[in-house]
This record gives structure tokens, C-alpha cells and sequence, in this order.
């Protein structure tokens, strides 16, 4: 994963005018947490980071694990939430896939503020706090199950098979490379998101990639249902 410095990181904040203490704090935070982890961060270094007083971690976020919280789930933006569509429509097929991979990409927009990203979530991963499970528990499964029971609609089927969730799988990493393997986009075809209509444009295509694999898999599930019906299984006498 790239290697972001504390003078680029503060640099990126200035440009971006950070003005307001709570956004310092969420930043400074976002940074030494992915360096240093949960435990081995202080109130004091973060606020002494932020040009604010430690008082203002507990006015902002309450303390220091409210702090943490903030830091590993704000700047990759909110879950899909098939509960909370616009309209309080239930959501096709399409669009639902649309703001799914949109949301996964959004976030990439923030540039180095993404690497620190990843990295305080490979650190929660090896140094566990509870907020990785939680975001399983309450973020990524229900997303996936939502993702599900719109394919199982999309198909015809009372309930899921193991090709389903693998297609849902698949349709959810295909966002992947640009978080795990931002190295080799920048190695390979750095362009694809080194701006933000570059960004725009690659999203659109992972829309268009992901409801490709749909039709795909509709397609062999239709040629399946085919050759049973020319030729059905053999009955024992």
C-alpha cells in the first residue's frame, strides 16, 4: 500500500481548507491511528496534532473510542440502505448496483485520505477493536443480503443459491483494486483515476461491467433451464 508522510498528510488538510477543530481532529486522528493504532494513540497527540484542545475530542465525539469510531467509518461514507431509498420505493435491480459501486468509489475522490484508510482498517483487522465485526455485522452483510434478494427477484428464485451470493460477491469486488491494489493502478493505468472525471468515467464502466455479469449469469441460468427441459433426467423403473 502507498506510504503517506505526516507533512503530505497535513499539507492535503491545509489545501483542502480543514478550518473547522472537529475536521482537524478527524484527520489528525484518521492519521495516527493508521500509524500508530487504537492503543498506542493519545488524546493529547491527537488534539496537539490538530491545533485544538484535548477538551474538544469529548464536546465533538465524546471521547477517545467515539474519536476512533469517527475516524475508521467517516471518510468511506455510509452503507447502502435498501430501508432508506428515496421515495421509500423499493430499488431495482439496476440502481441499486449503480449506488452500490458509486458509494464504494466515492470515497476514492479524497485521494490520500483513502490510503489512511486502508491502512487504519488493516490495522483494526490485526489489532482488533470490535468496529471490523460491527461494520460486518451491520454494514456489509446487510448490503450483501440486500444485493441478494435483488438478483433472487432479478431471476425468478424463492431463495439463493451459492452461484447467486458468489455473483454478488463478484459484483461488490470489482470496486476492490482501487482500494487493495492502488499500487498497481498506479502502476499499470494510473489515469484511470488521477482525476475526478477520470474517477466518474471508471465508475460508470464498473456499473456497466457489473450488470454485464448479471445478463451473463441470467443467460447461463436460462440455457441451463434449457437443456433439463429437452432433456430431463432418466427416472428409475
Amino acid at each position: 500500500m502507498p506510504t503517506l508522510s505526516t507533512s503530505s498528510a497535513d499539507e492535503s488538510a491545509a489545501r483542502a481548507g480543514l478550518s473547522e477543530p472537529r475536521t482537524r481532529l478527524l484527520h489528525a486522528a484518521l492519521r495516527l491511528f493508521a500509524e500508530h493504532g487504537y492503543s498506542k494513540t493519545s488524546i493529547r497527540e491527537i488534539a496537539q496534532a490538530a491545533a485544538v484542545n484535548p477538551a474538544s475530542i469529548s464536546y465533538y465525539f465524546g471521547d477517545k473510542a467515539g474519536l476512533y469510531r469517527a475516524a475508521f467509518t467517516e471518510p468511506m461514507g455510509s452503507p447502502v440502505a435498501v430501508d432508506a431509498w428515496p421515495g421509500g420505493r423499493a430499488p431495482t435491480l439496476e440502481s441499486f448496483i449503480e449506488m452500490l459501486i458509486e458509494g464504494f468509489m466515492k470515497p476514492l475522490h479524497e485521494g490520500e485520505v483513502v490510503e489512511l484508510c486502508m491502512r487504519l482498517h488493516y490495522r483494526e483487522m490485526l489489532d482488533p477493536t470490535g468496529l471490523w465485526e460491527q461494520e460486518l455485522e451491520c454494514e456489509i452483510k446487510p448490503a450483501h443480503a440486500a444485493l441478494v434478494g435483488l438478483l433472487c427477484k432479478e431471476f425468478g428464485l424463492r431463495s439463493a443459491d451459492d452461484d447467486v451470493h458468489r455473483l454478488a460477491m463478484a459484483i461488490t469486488a470489482l470496486t476492490l483494486p482501487y482500494y487493495v491494489g492502488r499500487d498497481v493502478v498506479q502502476a499499470v493505468r494510473p489515469g484511470l483515476t488521477a482525476t475526478s472525471r477520470a474517477l466518474v468515467a471508471t465508475t460508470s464502466r464498473l456499473v456497466s461491467f457489473a450488470l454485464s455479469m448479471v445478463e451473463g449469469e441470467r443467460a447461463r441460468r436460462l440455457a441451463a433451464a434449457s437443456r433439463t427441459t429437452r432433456h430431463p433426467p432418466r427416472t428409475k423403473e
